[in-house]
């Protein structure tokens, strides 16, 4: 984040504003955080297809962090050429019937993640794969709906130097 913000500081004009939204968390705990819920979800799907070697999928690295609000004020802070002009929670909205959601979980991570693990793992493995990571997100359902996720809508100024 910190050189996202540097790189924007050298493309907004003093007295601008840049509105970000990002997935994040309420606290301080990454391990329940929805992000992570999912991913160590695909990690898990990999390992169990057993046709990719474990040090195969412990040297496919995805640098996602889903930060807290107070982390978000540190890096600002940290940066200096911004300040905070709202934070707020986007809710995440729950599902009554959750039947439909290992399927759509399933597709967006497809639709983000498929380059990357096709130039890591092959092409071979992908519809097998997302079956297997479509049938975990129904077994894990009910912690990956848990209400842990959140979306963040932040709006920064420019600082003048």
């Amino acid at each position: 984040m910190e050189s996202f913000l540097q790189a924007r500081a050298q493309e907004i004009v003093y007295g601008g504003l840049i509105v970000l939204t990002f997935p994040g968390r309420h606290s301080d705990t990454h391990s329940d955080a929805t992000p992570n819920v999912v991913l160590q979800l695909l990690g898990s799907s990999l390992m169990d297809l057993g046709v990719v070697s474990e040090e195969k999928v412990d040297s496919f690295n995805i640098p996602v962090y889903s930060m807290s609000p107070k982390e978000l004020s540190d890096v600002v802070e940290r940066n200096g050429c911004f300040s905070i002009e709202m934070v707020a929670n986007l809710l995440v909205s729950q599902v009554e019937d959750t039947s439909s959601v290992p399927k759509l979980i399933a597709s967006h991570i497809r639709a983000v993640m498929e380059g990357l693990l096709k130039q890591h793992f092959g092409e071979e493995i992908l519809d097998e794969l997302f079956d297997l990571y479509q049938k975990k997100c129904e077994d894990h359902i009910s912690t990956i709906i848990s209400g842990k996720a959140v979306n963040f809508l932040v709006v920064l100024k420019r600082k003048e130097d």
